[in-house]
């Protein structure tokens, strides 16, 4: 790593015209990756409100790859991390083309969207969310509105200049969530698509509990990069995976839904709210390293297929918070 201003940052090249920009958001690590082509470079991910002058720019200089050059910046999904940096960067990068997820794009466009509809979205029907300080310290750093020149749905090719990317829809994390995939090169871009068992800090241990909000989309995401057998995993947070690590993060992933699933099956027995399930998941699985509300991303989404299997049900559809149990067999 080629320190860049501060002990944490730096930019690496993992790959040929491929550079990882490394930065930390709190105790974990955060990338952003740079593609450059004979012709113009993509930027995958913008980090937060602070990452374009403490990272991202100050990498381009350290690279040699021009700001006219940056013909695409990618934001792969709507969290204070991936697009907090999108409105500075769309006012450095005069040649820039603001993409992201079609399903994606007014909480990536509309940061205070992000905090009412994504971060906020359990607590009025189950008093499960962010305390107010939290809020803030999120609008802080999610940066201002910016405008979205393209969104993408999947399937698009990109030619940078005799380097092809393909866009890839790997949903289940956000509903529009995007990576980017290299064949020719065996690289693929998936930023947080996969969870893993959970979201490390830098120095290996939990951080943040795994993420995703819709669970069969979010396996069928697994099931696709696998089926792709790329030879990297580069990731948003996570270590790079090599070779046969490849399979082995992806089945664990797998394998942490199916725990899941049954942790809260068995939790339901006597009836649970939203909230009495993230605790009773940070027990038995974790503990994850943070609040245990972190949980609710997937818990709730665990509880809607649960739902819709008829495993589970909803005991009173006009109380707050709430609450349901398991099916009788």
């Amino acid at each position: 790593m080629s320190l860049l201003r501060g002990r944490n940052v730096g930019v690496s090249e993992i790959a040929e015209r491929t550079w990882r920009i490394e930065s930390r958001i709190g105790p974990r690590n955060l990338f952003q990756y740079l593609l450059a082509g004979d012709d113009v470079a993509l930027l995958v991910d913008t980090g937060t409100s602070e990452t374009p002058h403490e990272a991202i720019l100050p990498a381009l200089r350290e690279v040699g790859v021009a700001r006219i050059a940056v013909r695409f910046v990618v934001v792969t999904h709507p969290d204070l991390d991936h697009q907090g940096g999108l409105a500075s960067l769309k006012s450095e990068l005069p040649a820039a083309l603001a993409a992201c997820g079609f399903a994606d794009r007014s909480l990536v466009s509309e940061p205070e969207r992000l905090v009412t509809d994504r971060y906020g979205a359990y607590e009025l029907e189950h008093h499960v969310g962010y305390s107010d300080e939290e809020k803030a310290w999120v609008r802080s750093v999610s940066g201002a509105p910016a405008t979205i020149d393209l969104t993408f749905a999947g399937g698009e090719e990109l030619d940078l200049g005799h380097r092809g990317l393909r866009v890839l829809h790997t949903p289940g994390h956000s509903a529009g969530h995007l990576a980017l995939h290299d064949p020719e090169n065996g690289l693929l871009f998936c930023s947080d698509a996969v969870h893993w068992r959970m979201c490390p800090a830098a120095d290996g241990s939990s951080a943040l509990p795994p993420t995703y909000e819709d669970v069969d989309p979010y396996l069928e995401t697994i099931d696709r990069i696998a089926s792709l057998a790329p030879a990297e995993l580069h990731s948003g947070h996570w270590p790079a995976r090599v070779g046969p690590e490849i399979g082995a993060f992806l089945a664990e992933s797998r394998a942490f839904v199916t725990t899941m699933d049954v942790a809260i099956e068995d939790r339901l027995k006597d009836g649970a709210t939203l909230r009495d399930l993230c605790e009773y998941v940070d027990a038995r699985l974790g503990p994850f390293g943070a609040d245990p509300v972190n949980l609710m991303f997937a818990v709730h989404g665990h509880l809607r297929r649960l739902l819709r299997r008829g495993r589970v049900s909803l005991l009173d559809p006009a109380a707050r918070p709430l609450r349901f149990e398991r099916t009788a067999s």
